[in-house]
């Protein structure tokens, strides 16, 4: 079996500042669509505080190193765990007892800003591998 030679896990240094920069453009537009009421910007910190948290754990799984098929799987695992589970707890915790904010749209920003995230990730990421490769 041949080695994976593979640069020091996936991500670079500007995953948590493109992440967070684009949650900031979603912020504003959500603000500028949808009102600014106590309970609507109370919903919009939410989902972007969770998309950010979720992104930024998942980038700090991806600086690991792998070195190996099964640390490549790993990794991979982690960085869609990490990604993910903060969002899925967000919904439940919105269908289950997050009434004002649920009202206020909350669900809705939080699939979108989801996957503007998720979007801009994928993007960089493409853009990080050719430029590498």
């Amino acid at each position: 079996m041949t080695e994976i030679n593979h640069r020091r896990g996936g991500s670079s240094r500007w995953g948590p500042v493109v992440t967070a920069g684009i949650l900031v453009v979603a912020s504003v537009i959500a603000i500028r669509l949808g009102g600014s009421s106590p309970d609507r910007i109370r919903a919009i910190a939410l989902a972007a505080g969770v998309c950010l948290t979720g992104a930024v754990g998942s980038w700090f799984v991806g600086l690991w190193a792998v070195t190996g098929p099964a640390a490549r799987v790993t990794a991979a695992l982690g960085t869609v765990t990490l990604r993910i589970f903060p969002a899925l707890v967000a919904l439940g915790w919105l269908q289950v007892a997050g009434t004002e904010l649920r009202a206020a749209g909350a669900g809705e920003l939080l699939v979108t800003f989801y996957l503007a995230s998720l979007a801009a990730d994928v993007i960089r990421t493409i853009m990080e591998r050719r430029q590498a490769g």
